[in-house]
C-alpha cells in the first residue's frame, strides 16, 4: 500500500471516529432543549455537525446510505405545505399567524430536524458501525439521566444554574425547556434502563437499578400528569416483563400485590401532592387546555384535508397539532413515520433491547395523545436507532441479529 493510500485510510478512520463522537453527543444532548449556544439548542448544533460528518464520510468512502421513503415524507410534506402557505395564502415565511403558533419556517425546521435529520444520522451510523448505533442508544439514555439528576438537584436546592425553561411552582424540568419534556424523556428511558438492569452484573446491575429509581423520581418532580400516569404504567409493565425475561415469574404476583398495597396505603397521599389534585395550577391548566383544544379543532375543521396552515396552532395533543397544520394527509404521513420501525422491532422482540425500543414506539404515540412534544429532538432517537440495529433493509433479522451483552458491547 502506498504512503498516500495509507494516509487517506488514516484520515478516513479519523473522520469516522470524529463523526461517531458527534453522533453520541447529539444523542446525549437531544433531551437538553434548555442548553443553548447563543439562540440555538446545543443538540441542534451537534445534530447538524453529525450530519455534515456523515455526509463527508459518505463522499470520501463513496458509500451510500439507504434512506427509506417514510424517512423523507414528513419533511417533503412540510415543504409543500410551506409553499402553499407562503405562495398561495400569502403567509410570512418567518412570521407567526396573528402572533400565535409557529411560523412556517420554524415549523419546517423543527419537523425536519426531529424526523429526517435524526433518521439520516441513525441510518448512517447504523450502516457503518452497528456497535456505534448500540452505543448511541446508551448515550441517549445517559443524557436523559443527567437531565433527571439535575432536576432532582434543583428540587433539593443543590443546583441553581439559570436556563431558558418553564419550571412553574414546584415543577422541575432538568435540562429540558419544560417539565413535560423531561417527563416524556424519562418515561421513554425507563424501558432502556430496565434492559440495562437485565443485562448487567454485580455493581453494574445495582447502578442500573439506581437509574430506574432516578428516572421515576424525576418524573414525579416534573409534576406532569401525563408523565406520572404513563410512567407508572411503564414501570409496572416493565417490571413484569423484566421478571418474565429473568425467568423469575414467581415474583410477578408479589410485584402486583406490592403495587396494589402501595397504591392503597400511599396512593391518596402521593396523588394529593401532585397536580392530579385540584389545586389552582391544575385547574388553570385544565381550563387553558380545553380552550386551546377548541381553537385547534376549529383550525382543523376549517381545512380538514390539508390543514389550516403549517404551524398555525401548536397548543395541545400531537394528533390535533398535525391535523391543524396539514390536515388528515399530514397526520397519516407522520403516523407512518412514527410507526415504521415497529415491524422490525416486533420481529426481533425476543431480544430485550428490541422489545424495549418497541415499547418506546408505543409510548411516543401514547404520550403524543396527551402532550404536543412531537418535534422535540429526543422523540424518535430510540425507535430510529432500533430500526438501524434490527431493520434497515435486512432481509432477515434472525440472520443478522444484535444481542446486547452489556451497555457497551454487542455481537452479531
Amino acid at each position: 500500500m502506498s504512503e498516500q493510500s495509507l494516509r487517506q485510510e488514516q484520515d478516513a478512520v479519523s473522520l469516522g471516529a470524529l463523526t461517531r463522537v458527534l453522533v453520541y453527543l447529539a444523542a446525549m444532548t437531544s433531551s437538553w432543549s434548555a442548553v443553548r449556544v447563543g439562540s440555538l439548542n446545543v443538540s441542534d448544533v451537534l445534530l447538524v455537525l453529525a450530519l455534515l460528518g456523515l455526509a463527508t464520510e459518505a463522499l470520501v468512502q463513496t458509500a451510500l446510505v439507504r434512506v427509506r421513503v417514510w424517512m423523507i415524507l414528513p419533511t417533503l410534506a412540510g415543504l409543500l405545505l410551506v409553499a402553499r402557505d407562503v405562495i398561495v395564502w400569502g403567509r410570512a415565511l418567518n412570521g407567526a399567524y396573528l402572533g400565535e403558533g409557529l411560523s412556517p419556517l420554524q415549523m419546517l425546521t423543527r419537523v425536519s430536524l426531529s424526523t429526517l435529520g435524526i433518521a439520516l444520522v441513525t441510518a448512517g451510523v447504523g450502516a457503518r458501525d452497528r456497535q456505534a448505533a448500540l452505543r448511541a442508544i446508551w448515550w441517549w439514555l445517559t443524557g436523559v439521566c443527567v437531565s433527571a439528576a439535575f432536576a432532582l438537584a434543583r428540587a433539593m436546592g443543590l443546583a441553581s444554574l439559570t436556563l431558558q425553561q418553564t419550571n412553574g411552582a414546584g415543577r422541575f424540568a432538568g435540562l429540558s425547556s419544560h417539565p413535560n419534556a423531561l417527563a416524556q424523556t424519562a418515561v421513554l428511558a425507563i424501558p432502556l434502563a430496565l434492559v440495562a438492569v437485565l443485562r448487567s452484573r454485580g455493581s453494574g446491575r445495582f447502578m442500573s437499578f439506581v437509574l430506574v429509581i432516578l428516572l421515576g423520581a424525576a418524573v414525579f418532580q416534573t409534576g406532569s400528569r401525563a408523565g406520572l400516569l404513563v410512567g407508572f404504567a411503564t414501570l409496572v409493565l416493565g417490571a413484569l416483563e423484566y421478571a418474565r425475561r429473568a425467568k423469575a415469574l414467581r415474583w410477578a404476583l408479589p410485584i402486583c400485590l406490592f403495587v396494589v398495597a402501595a397504591v392503597v396505603i400511599y396512593g391518596s397521599r402521593v396523588i394529593g401532592s401532585t397536580r392530579f389534585a385540584s389545586d389552582s395550577g391544575a385547574i388553570q391548566s385544565n381550563e387553558g387546555r380545553i380552550q386551546s383544544i377548541n381553537d385547534g379543532w376549529s383550525s382543523f375543521s376549517s381545512h380538514p384535508v390539508f390543514g389550516a396552515g403549517f404551524g398555525i396552532w401548536v397548543g395541545e395533543l400531537t394528533p390535533l397539532v398535525l391535523l391543524a397544520s396539514g390536515g388528515g394527509v399530514f397526520l397519516a404521513i407522520y403516523s407512518w413515520f412514527a410507526l415504521a420501525p415497529a415491524r422490525s422491532l416486533w420481529i426481533a422482540r425476543a431480544d430485550p433491547l428490541a422489545a424495549a425500543l418497541l415499547m418506546d414506539v408505543v409510548l411516543v404515540l401514547i404520550l403524543g395523545l396527551l402532550n404536543n412534544g412531537f418535534t422535540e429532538r429526543y422523540t424518535f432517537w430510540p425507535a430510529l436507532l432500533g430500526y438501524a440495529l434490527f431493520g434497515a433493509g435486512r432481509s432477515s433479522v434472525r440472520r443478522d441479529r444484535v444481542t446486547v451483552l452489556s451497555a457497551g458491547e454487542a455481537r452479531r
